[in-house]
């Protein structure tokens, strides 16, 4: 990112980023850049999150987990790829909605915390559907709801978080592309109307459906900025409220 902010405000330089550009200056005041720093260039993709548990846990349903967590504060565990990722931070989320206080076992990646939730040793976790649909298929994985805003038509059995009670908690991870701040208007729109023309290739859309992604209806760089603000005050409120520090 802070390559990125030396490169000149041409369009010649972009970077790929997810959520993390709107949170991680939240989580480390020494960041060095604020989305002000950006410009938008368009959003690409979006992935939900499917919130799983073990498949010979008890839980047979969120109401199950979320009844367990109010019985017994502080007992039932999460794991996540670590403090304040995308894994982490819908979990949050769904616990204040809930009213429930878990405890939290940060990982250095999804794929080390899988195993202990499928052997029970850690009770559930929150990630993208590529981490966990094989092992959901052979039944070690047992998905108790979606995070998107409407049922997945990948796994249309799974209900959202939103139909469960808890609309606080939608969340799905994006993948856009911005530049350095001060872009040119005419540059901008017509890095926006190529990123347009990328979404509509039928290639490119078979390509991110193998990965577990949708292509975006952010259709412009405006729409984009204007997710980006309201990413960073949603995520960045829940990161000063829940005084989550990344180390």
């Amino acid at each position: 990112m802070r390559q990125l902010l030396k490169a000149p405000a041409d369009g010649h330089t972009l970077l790929v980023m997810a959520n993390t550009l709107v949170t991680v200056p939240h989580l480390n005041p020494k960041a060095g850049y604020g989305i002000k720093d950006f410009t938008a260039i368009g959003e690409m993709s979006r992935s939900p999150e499917l919130l799983v548990t073990g498949g010979s846990s008890p839980f047979r349903s969120l109401a199950d987990l979320v009844g367990a967590a109010k019985k017994a504060p502080g007992q039932i565990s999460f794991g996540s790829s670590g403090l304040g990722t995308t894994t982490h931070l819908p979990v949050e989320m769904l616990a204040r909605s809930a009213g429930i206080t878990l405890n939290h076992v940060p990982y250095k990646g999804i794929a080390a915390a899988v195993p202990d939730v499928v052997a029970g040793r850690v009770n559930f976790l929150m990630g993208a559907p590529t981490s966990l649909i094989e092992l959901m298929k052979s039944g070690g994985l047992r998905p108790l709801a979606i995070s998107s805003d409407k049922r997945s038509p990948a796994f249309p059995d799974v209900p959202t978080l939103r139909e469960l009670g808890y609309p606080e908690a939608t969340f799905e991870i994006w993948l856009g592309a911005v530049g350095p701040a001060g872009i040119p208007k005419a540059v901008k729109d017509r890095l926006g109307d190529a990123m347009e023309a990328a979404r509509t290739s039928p290639d490119i859309i078979a390509r991110f459906a193998t990965l577990g992604q949708e292509i975006s209806a952010v259709r412009t760089p405006d729409q984009f900025e204007a997710v980006m603000r309201a990413d960073e005050e949603k995520l960045g409120k829940l990161i000063k409220s829940a005084n989550i520090v990344a180390e």
